[in-house]
């Protein structure tokens, strides 16, 4: 009963540590999202119990600073019934505090992407390894593999950031002078994509203290923000590199990239584990976006796909909207079953404006 109560906890407060929610367990996948994120998180959250082995226990830790308690009752309600999934949420808000952490004004950024810097602080130290997932993916395979990752010798392990390696060796992108100017990389090639770590939480507790990576962090505006903190301290092979089937993007310009790494794209793109939805490609901005038809096909299970189709709407001109979908359809880039739900959210989209106006 004791243990049933720690895993159905929907949240513990700012100053506690988090405890393993399954017994001995030293492992955790933790998230950082805001409130506004929830319904495209639970895209991703999905995704991940879907593929899930019946085999591991998956301690599921979301880091905020303002997810209301109803939305953590709906994501909640999506691994209920799941003996082996521990859904929990902890706000950090208070850890935060006092630190002014650079977004550079982007609508992809903002402070929530720094909460991944606490992760080895706020759980407790029987937690010995820890994998951060982005919100804005999409899992193809069982992610827990990822944490039989050995990290003897590194603080984390994650995958080439191929989008910023083709940048980098664009001539006409400032990429290269800051990365060899300002982070002063000894392995450029090296550079890693923060949207999918495996921590080595020990190593991180002797190296640092959440003070130092904050500091860090407030230090100045750095261009990619928490992904440049810590590439910074893994600079000079503290990081382990795993494939790129791990963390897919398409890079704009993939011709850019040296030939070994532009196969390893290649490799990633047949094969993907988990698909990220970065920069402005992202399905519920961009309704021409790589992947978009994977994602609306995981969409329409979850609690929120009609407020995600919503917003589309709310935010975008909704015959435009319907009219780019109404073309990929005849091209055969979507599925009957997305135009039907698109149709049905975009008839009662216009019925709000009717009912709207009328009372104006």
């Amino acid at each position: 009963m004791k243990d049933e109560a720690l895993r159905s906890h929907p949240s513990a407060e700012q100053n506690e540590t988090i405890a393993p929610a399954f017994p001995g367990g030293s492992e955790a996948i933790v998230f950082s999202v805001n409130d506004y994120y929830c319904p495209y998180f639970s895209v991703m959250l999905y995704s991940v119990v879907e593929h899930a082995s019946p085999l591991r226990q998956y301690d599921i830790i979301v880091l905020h600073r303002d997810i209301t308690a109803e939305n953590q009752r709906i994501l909640g309600s999506m691994t209920a019934g799941r003996d082996n999934i521990s859904l929990r949420f902890h706000n950090v808000s208070a850890l935060i505090e006092g630190y002014t952490l650079y977004t550079g004004g982007k609508r992809e950024f903002t402070v929530d992407t720094y909460l991944r810097l606490l992760i080895p602080y706020v759980l407790d130290e029987a937690y010995k390894k820890a994998l951060y997932l982005d919100a804005d993916m999409l899992a193809l395979a069982d992610v827990g593999s990822l944490l039989d990752t050995d990290l003897t010798g590194y603080l984390l392990a994650s995958s080439r950031d191929m989008c910023g390696m083709a940048s980098y060796y664009d001539p006409q992108d400032t990429r290269r002078e800051y990365r060899d100017t300002v982070l002063r990389l000894i392995s450029p090639d090296d550079y890693f994509i923060a949207g999918v770590l495996v921590l080595h939480l020990d190593a991180f507790r002797r190296a640092y203290t959440a003070d130092d990576l904050l500091r860090l962090a407030a230090s100045r505006d750095w261009l990619q923000h928490d992904q440049d903190v810590l590439n910074l301290l893994c600079n000079g092979g503290k990081a382990k590199l795993v494939h790129a089937r791990w963390d897919v993007m398409k890079p704009y310009q993939p011709y850019l990239l040296p030939e070994p790494y532009r196969a390893e794209l290649e490799e990633s793109l047949r094969d993907p584990k988990i698909i990220h939805f970065g920069g402005n490609e992202k399905p519920w901005w961009n309704l021409l976006s790589p992947w978009m038809d994977i994602f609306w096909d995981t969409a329409v299970k979850t609690p929120y796909y009609k407020e995600i189709i919503y917003r589309i709407l709310q935010h975008q001109d909704p015959d435009d909207k319907n009219n780019v979908m109404i073309a990929r359809i005849n091209n055969g880039e979507i599925w009957l079953r997305h135009m039907l739900q698109f149709n049905v959210a975009w008839l009662r989209f216009k019925v709000r404006q009717k009912l709207l106006k009328k009372h104006l």
